[in-house]
């Protein structure tokens, strides 16, 4: 084949052919760059005409022509060098792609491993006490939430004058107390005294003699649940049983 026709054959071919396998095969490149990209071709063959008919012109003594029939074979490897490069790096795109939506299918599954590991909500109960002074007139109160987050029940009650450790055994003993009576087996417990909640895991000893009453009481109570922890929380995270407790002392409940 002549290197006008091979030319002339690769503009046809971009011009005019849909390249359907090339595109099936590079998924990277629509039909438009396939064809620029054989254009190219095209263009490196020409140009590699040129330079051959250039070379063939007569040199050195005798005439003697010296043709450098090679340079076709050189552009053409050259061409196809420059296009399998671009497929190569539209390889590693699609692969960089790939590896990037595996890796986030990957933490998809392992958030979905780790929702399904997670406990259901349960009932939670927040519980606190006040005291107006040390001692000084006290309340306790409980504020008991549906897993759904939903109210279903507030208590509360005044306790003379009474030390503030006091009315948060109390605040705690009268949210059991009422969770017990609406059935409720598994609990959550919320308190913002951090003496009781570690009174009550037995990192702290009870020495005040009017506790250890109600810490026994409490301890009682909560053996009493299938499931139940105690845990401390910031106060501005205790605000309706604080609420509750206020308002015991306020109307004397």
């Amino acid at each position: 084949m002549s290197r006008t026709v091979l030319a002339d054959l690769l503009r046809f071919i971009a011009a005019n052919e849909q390249l359907p396998r090339c595109q099936e095969r590079y998924k990277g490149y629509d039909r438009d760059t396939l064809g620029k990209l054989i254009n190219a071709a095209a263009d490196r063959v020409e140009e590699a005409e040129k330079a051959a008919a250039e070379a063939a012109a007569p040199k050195g003594k005798g005439g003697v022509k010296v043709r450098r029939a090679s340079q076709v074979e050189e552009a053409a490897r050259a061409s196809a060098e420059e296009l399998e490069s671009a497929m190569n790096d539209s390889k590693a795109e699609r692969e960089r792609k790939r590896s990037e939506r595996a890796a986030a299918a990957a933490r998809e599954a392992e958030a979905a491993r780790e929702e399904a590991a997670r406990p259901p909500p349960r009932t939670r109960l927040y519980t606190d006490g006040a005291a107006r002074g040390n001692p000084g007139p006290a309340g306790a109160g409980a504020v008991i939430l549906s897993p759904e987050g939903h109210v279903v029940a507030k208590v509360g009650k005044y306790l003379g004058d009474n030390t503030n450790n006091f009315a948060e055994y109390m605040g705690l003993i009268l949210g059991l107390k009422r969770a017990r009576a609406m059935g409720i087996k598994e609990l959550e417990v919320f308190s913002d005294s951090e003496l009781m909640v570690k009174q009550l895991s037995g990192e702290y000893q009870v020495k005040a003699e009017n506790l250890r009453p109600l810490f026994d009481e409490a301890r009682t109570l909560l053996a009493g649940f299938a499931d139940i922890s105690v845990r401390h929380v910031p106060r501005e995270e205790n605000e309706a049983a604080d609420e509750m407790s206020n308002r015991a002392i306020d109307q004397r409940m």
